[in-house]
């Protein structure tokens, strides 16, 4: 047995001493079911007669009959008579023949007639399966009864159409235990004789089967043997005899018993894994063999336990079971788990398992590389903190809402000024408050260092995943949002968008209120990607719900919440960063995509920021490069967020006062960088730029101030006119790159003639992919009818006026087809109040808003081509 299994003592009856070195239990031979199986031979000892001639029975089993009834000791031949006492005569009890075969003849002659006795069948081969109406099968097959009464059968070798065979009736799954045990205790010469016969006695699937079992140490015997033969039984044989990872070969199934669990921890150690996994995943008898599955598991010391658990994270059982495998094996469950640390809901897991054993035990820390596991480690010590606010007063309450959540196996909270700390009782006060979701839990952010505070908060929602997320204890989830910070708010949202996927659709809308609660800029700006970004459009409108809510309670529009949710990431006035790393300091800028670029003290351009090295302060450094870090994964998101919606505010030409442009645009850090690679424009028409002072110049470069009482929008090169190419031709001389296509965006105007007309013949006939086509419907278009029904006639495209666009297409789109239909010819464009089927209430194409119109004449013409 390897060492690195323990096997509960209960499960030790069927393991083979010889093998494992495990005592069996005692067992014994019964003369009195020997006397009884002597008389039932007698007694079928004339139908044996009658089949040991029969022409049809097989040769070398009608010879052994014939032996065993002229009084030679043949096991087959036994075997064959006992198949036929138990088949034609009444009440006979097979495992008797058993003892009067060992005391009779000794274990080796028993265990050889055992096993051929799984492979020999009385009576003719049972028709094929016959199929009845409504799908029921007929099984046919020849059993006691009045046929046995004077019938001339036959002896033969099994098939798998045997559907009840005989074999395992006189060598029943107890016989076959009760006769290994037998030869596990026997003296090694009688051990050695039952292994040379049962050598000659293996020829077919069902007894390679059963002879691997009595002697498994004969561990040769199980390679190249069939991975299926007939009989669960049988089969249960195959999986108790392994002894090498080599032999599992294509099993897809085992039967789960502590005697199989025990055997196979016995015979494969760590190797029985892939086995135990698919024990888990059978969906036959699940729940009555999990639990005797993870106990297996639990007393396994190996890495690969934790992932196989994690695994099955979501079924019963299975996050106690990792708890205890891990407190069983702390080193192994370290090593496992440490490197799965990670914002997805297997890191989270892990991480709340990795937590509770380094602070249980720091030491165990010396057992994986220290950075793997630097962030989970228990801080230095501080005094505790004398004085505490009102509201983390008094006495704890103590309840099963939050005793899982013990203070010891979670980090401390620090004070404002990080010298002191919350004392154990302070913690367990404000666990009860965050249990019972009351708001005056929020009151300690004022009294405590907000970063420990939230890291505190994230460690108690790191441990209810490390218990499987008990839907009883759901208040750590909401707890985030009462004193969670933007770190969270980071954390969350990639959870936010698997959970759905996962079955966990409820789960996710309680994180989107989580992110409401915190209500932080970084908080509103992920909600915001979540409306845009995620295969899941129940979560997506889940989310626009939850802005929609924030919105209205700040008296604000989508659009205007979208404007004030930008975070500035703590960048100076001039929109930059400083990263000091004691030593040097390196200036944080950003290109026209808000990539952050790292620029040295010389004038050189990075692409990130440089290590810290040995000659750099040892704590302003890191702390300075993972600022860095974290400013970078969140532009990843937030970026391209912003880029598109500007493009969207100069589709739709959105517009703001002075001030509020101002404010929002050209003196946000972060969105400064944007605003001086555009052109905007006055609702009169004046287009003008921002220079790198911050102020505005006209085309030819002169100073501007707009009117107090005008409307400024991001400028489409449509209304430039023939100001376009000088304003290309400034931007090119400043060496300005824009964000997204403004200056060089393709421009389609109406002459005269299309601007009076009803209909736009330059794209009708035009063809368009069905997969673009449908595109379209889901983006800046829309094929919805006033019911909210899909459409599918149609792409409508709205102008700020009120009126739509209309394409008319043949033969339309289908609403449940994404990639694949037939192309899509556009029958006819015009405008109207209403979008319709076919051209309704038309009004002249030059009442459309140019920049509507070039956008809808540029999408379809891009996707025809």
């Amino acid at each position: 047995m390897s060492e690195t299994v323990e096997i509960p003592v209960e499960w030790h009856e069927h393991i083979h001493p010889r093998r494992g070195g495990i005592p069996g239990p005692p067992v014994s031979l019964d003369e009195g079911a020997a006397e009884r199986a002597r008389a039932w031979d007698l007694a079928a000892r004339p139908i044996a007669e009658e089949m040991g001639e029969h022409e049809r029975t097989d040769p070398e089993l009608g010879r052994a009959l014939r032996a065993w009834l002229d009084g030679e000791p043949d096991p087959a031949g036994a075997a064959a008579a006992a198949a036929v006492a138990v088949k034609y005569l009444d009440g006979v009890d097979g495992p008797a023949f058993l003892d009067a075969w060992a005391l009779d003849h000794g274990l080796a002659f028993a265990a050889c007639a055992v096993t051929e006795a799984f492979s020999i069948e009385p009576g003719p081969v049972p028709p094929p399966p016959t199929p009845m109406s409504g799908g029921v099968v007929r099984l046919v097959a020849y059993m006691g009864g009045e046929r046995s009464r004077g019938w001339r059968g036959e002896i033969r070798r099994s098939t798998h159409r045997d559907h009840f065979p005989v074999g395992e009736w006189v060598a029943q799954d107890a016989v076959v235990k009760k006769l290994r045990t037998l030869l596990a205790a026997a003296p090694v010469d009688e051990y050695d004789d039952a292994v040379a016969c049962l050598s000659r006695h293996r020829g077919d699937a069902w007894r390679q089967r059963v002879a691997a079992y009595l002697v498994p140490t004969e561990t040769a015997w199980l390679d190249g043997s069939p991975d299926r033969s007939s009989g669960s039984t049988n089969f249960e044989f195959r999986v108790c005899s392994l002894s090498s990872a080599a032999q599992i070969g294509g099993l897809s199934w085992i039967p789960v018993t502590p005697a199989v669990m025990g055997t196979l921890l016995d015979g494969l150690g760590t190797d029985a894994l892939p086995l135990l996994d698919i024990a888990l995943r059978n969906v036959r008898d699940r729940d009555e063999a999990r639990p005797i599955v993870l106990r297996a598991l639990v007393r396994i010391a190996d890495e690969a336990v934790f992932p196989l658990l994690l695994d099955h994270m979501g079924e019963q059982g299975v996050p106690a079971a990792l708890q205890e495998a891990a407190e069983r094996h702390p080193e192994h469950a370290l090593r496992a788990l440490a490197p799965l640390v990670g914002v997805t809901v297997r890191g989270l897991q892990a991480a709340g398992t990795v937590r509770g054993l380094l602070y249980a035990r720091p030491d165990l820390a010396e057992a994986v590389p220290q950075e793997s596991v630097e962030a989970l480690l228990p801080r230095p010590a501080v005094p505790d903190s004398a004085d505490l606010p009102g509201v983390l007063a008094g006495k704890p309450a103590r309840g099963a809402k939050t005793d899982w959540a013990d203070p010891a196996l979670l980090p401390r909270i620090l004070t404002r000024g990080r010298d002191r700390a919350l004392p154990a009782s302070a913690t367990r006060r404000l666990l009860g408050l965050l249990a019972r979701k009351a708001p005056e839990a929020a009151e300690v952010r004022a009294f405590c260092d907000r970063h420990s505070l939230a890291e505190f908060s994230w460690a108690v929602f790191e441990r209810w995943q490390a218990l499987g997320a008990p839907t009883r204890h759901n208040w750590a989830l909401a707890q985030l949002g009462l004193i969670g910070d933007d770190t969270t708010v980071r954390r969350l949202s990639p959870l936010i968008r698997l959970w759905p996927g996962q079955g966990l659709t409820a789960r996710a809308a309680a994180a989107l209120d989580v992110l409401a609660a915190i209500g932080s800029d970084v908080a509103l700006t992920h909600l915001f990607e979540l409306t845009r970004r995620g295969r899941f459009k129940g979560l997506k409108a889940r989310a626009a719900r939850t802005i929609d809510e924030i919105a209205a309670a700040r008296g604000l529009t989508r659009d205007a919440l979208a404007d004030r949710a930008v975070p500035d990431f703590g960048l100076d006035e001039r929109g930059t960063l400083v990263l000091d790393y004691g030593p040097r300091r390196f200036t944080v800028t950003f290109d026209e995509q808000l990539v952050p670029l790292v620029v040295e003290a010389n004038g050189k351009v990075r692409k990130s920021a440089p290590k810290p090295g040995p000659k750099d302060d040892p704590a302003l450094a890191p702390a300075a490069h993972a600022l860095f870090t974290g400013l970078r994964k969140d532009l990843r998101t937030i970026a391209d967020q912003e880029i598109r919606r500007l493009e969207l505010a100069m589709t739709t030409r959105r517009t703001w006062t002075p001030d509020d442009f101002q404010t929002l645009f050209v003196d946000h850090p972060l969105l400064g960088h944007i605003v001086r690679r555009l052109v905007w424009t006055t609702d009169a028409g004046t287009a003008f730029r921002v220079d790198e002072g911050r102020d505005y110049a006209d085309v030819a470069d002169d100073p501007f101030t707009p009117a107090p009482g005008a409307r400024i929008g991001i400028a489409h090169p449509v209304l430039l006119g023939d100001d376009l190419r000088a304003w290309a031709e400034i931007f090119a001389d400043y060496e300005i790159l824009q964000p997204f296509e403004q200056l060089g965006r393709p421009v389609h105007r109406l002459t005269e003639d299309e601007r009076a007309a009803h209909r736009l013949d330059r794209v009708e006939g035009l063809v368009l992919p069905y997969g673009k086509a449908k595109g379209h419907s889901q983006g800046r278009w829309e094929s919805v009818d006033a019911d909210g029904g899909f459409a599918g006639g149609w792409l409508a495209r709205r102008d700020p006026a009120g009126l739509y666009v209309v394409a008319e297409l043949s033969p339309g789109l289908a609403h449940y087809m994404y990639g694949e239909g037939e192309d899509q010819e556009i029958k006819a464009l015009w405008a109207g109040p209403a979008p319709a089927r076919e051209p309704k209430d038309t009004v002249p194409l030059g009442r459309v808003d140019p920049v509507t119109m070039s956008e809808a004449v540029h999408d379809l013409v891009r996707s025809a081509t």
